[in-house]
């Protein structure tokens, strides 16, 4: 099995992905890789979009679907699409310095990220989480 990356996993009302990274940043790039790709989302190439946001600190749980959460905000306020991350921590936040590229087109909605059976386990390997969408 390869170090990192998602797979869409049979849920029978929502959408959801199984992810996995080789630390927990990984996992959350991983994450925001298999939800763009859920979307369909096209980029316009050569449409530099760059953002900062910050999220409490919390679980890992708490950081994941705050994460993702921000980045479906970004995908429908601001048509942007994010896939260059750089994430740091302090003592009351979460930081994530971002840049993409704008939204082409969109083939499906997500409404919101759920916390319904979500758990962000260590492995031996590494983080791995099955993520279930709202539809």
């Amino acid at each position: 099995m390869a170090s990192h990356g998602y797979e869409e996993v049979d849920h029978t009302a929502d959408i959801a992905i199984r992810v996995w990274g080789e630390n927990f940043q990984a996992l959350l790039r991983q994450a925001a890789d298999g939800l763009y790709d859920l979307m369909g989302i096209k980029p316009i190439r050569n449409s530099p979009a760059e953002v900062r946001f910050d999220l409490p600190q919390g679980t890992k749980e708490d950081i994941l679907v705050d994460f993702l959460n921000e980045l479906l905000y970004l995908s429908d306020e601001k048509r942007q699409i994010l896939n260059d991350f750089l994430f740091s921590e302090n003592n009351d936040e979460f930081e994530i310095q971002a840049a993409g590229c704008q939204i082409l087109s969109q083939e499906r909605q997500i409404k919101a990220v759920t916390f319904h059976n979500l758990s962000v386990e260590e492995t031996n390997h590494g983080f791995k989480a099955i993520i279930t969408f709202d539809v």
